[in-house]
């Protein structure tokens, strides 16, 4: 009898251990390059606009389902910072948008929550298409060996860490379809770098989608994106006494 339950016991030890594996929170720093290209600013406020943006992310996942969010307080990473000189001011804002990413890593499609310009919207379609090239180099972040991941035909430069010690096709940003949790994420040579600083496995309740915004599809939020920046371009044009620039960050949601 004892012999009996030593077998089993052993049998379910590593079943557990990979049930623990499969569900869990991630928190991220995400860590933007800002390219500030406007030859006629005013070097004052050249030099006033930070090198990089930082913010807080969170991933919550499970075996089927993803979410990911932004993290810790309102306003987080924002930047604005201003100059007036002979009556004219030059003022440059760069705000992080509102923005939540549910996959179904099962079905393969998303509902991106996300804000535009004071406006909500729930903007569906299928998961980011990733077609990834392992490169055989390996390293550890924390306690987990992670394997080495490059994005083909696309035209950024996406280069993932991933585990296969947490089995989950999910990651930040939409990334994902590896074998494993993406960890580190670097796009475009440091150009936007996304590292894990927390991870906590535990059981994960289901994962509920987002529900707040108008739903569109991610073709007609191509549209609506588009119409915007036409119009902003109009009134950027316009006769005023200073100019305001705003750049909300792209939160590469997979859209």
């Amino acid at each position: 009898m004892k012999q009996l339950l030593l077998l089993t016991t052993l049998i379910l030890v590593p079943w557990l251990l990979a049930a623990q594996n499969t569900s869990g929170e991630v928190t991220y720093k995400e860590t933007i390059q800002i390219k500030f290209d406007m030859p006629d600013a005013d070097e004052k406020i050249k030099k006033m606009i930070p090198p990089s943006q930082s913010a807080t992310k969170v991933l919550v996942f499970t075996e089927s389902a993803s979410l990911y969010k932004n993290a810790g307080v309102k306003g987080e990473g924002d930047i604005e910072v201003g100059h007036e000189e002979d009556g004219q001011e030059m003022k440059f804002v760069m705000k992080r948008p509102e923005s939540i990413l549910f996959t179904d890593l099962e079905e393969s499609n998303t509902v991106h929550q996300r804000e535009f310009f004071g406006r909500d919207f729930l903007v569906t379609g299928a998961a980011r298409d990733c077609k990834w090239k392992l490169t055989g180099e390996k390293k550890k972040i924390g306690d987990y060996e992670c394997q080495k991941a490059m994005l083909q035909d696309t035209s950024e430069q996406v280069v993932a860490w991933f585990t296969p010690q947490i089995p989950v096709p999910a990651g930040p940003g939409g990334y994902g379809m590896l074998p494993g949790l993406i960890l580190e994420l670097d796009i475009d040579n440091g150009n936007r770098t996304t590292i894990v600083t927390k991870l906590d496995l535990k059981a994960v309740d289901k994962i509920e989608q987002p529900t707040k915004g108008k739903k569109v599809t991610a073709e007609e939020f191509k549209v609506i994106e588009a119409e915007k920046m036409k119009e902003m371009g109009v009134e950027m044009g316009g006769q005023g006494k200073g100019v305001r620039m705003i750049i909300r960050t792209e939160d590469h949601g997979g859209h």
